[in-house]
């Protein structure tokens, strides 16, 4: 099982765009509860499943599971809550660490 560690920040300015062309995300949640949340997403040509359990401190339990493309496709479609969400995920190198930063919307998912 895979521990998440997940910490935000704000990012001041742009100047970290352009390091990066950003990997695109389509992703749609099956449930969003308190203690669990099942999501499904899809990137170029795959498809995953997401099992996240409820925080701890900082941490929480991480299980992902490749799926195929055309069934991630069609639980996007047909099963999970609306709205989706598109986003963009880009990974920026500073100082010696690599940080990945997120553009979002949300979407109907038709």
């Amino acid at each position: 099982m895979a521990k998440e560690i997940e910490r935000k920040f704000l990012v001041r300015d742009n100047t970290w765009r352009g390091q990066d062309g950003g990997k695109h995300y389509r992703q749609g949640y099956l449930s969003r509860v308190k203690e669990r949340t099942v999501r499904v997403r899809t990137t170029g040509e795959k498809g995953f499943i997401n099992i996240k359990g409820m925080s701890v401190g900082a941490t929480r339990s991480e299980y992902e599971y490749e799926i195929p493309l055309a069934d991630a496709i069609e639980i996007l479609d047909r099963l999970c809550e609306r709205p989706l969400i598109e986003k963009t995920r880009y990974r920026v190198l500073n100082e010696g660490l690599v940080w990945e930063t997120t553009s979002s919307r949300a979407t109907t998912g038709d």
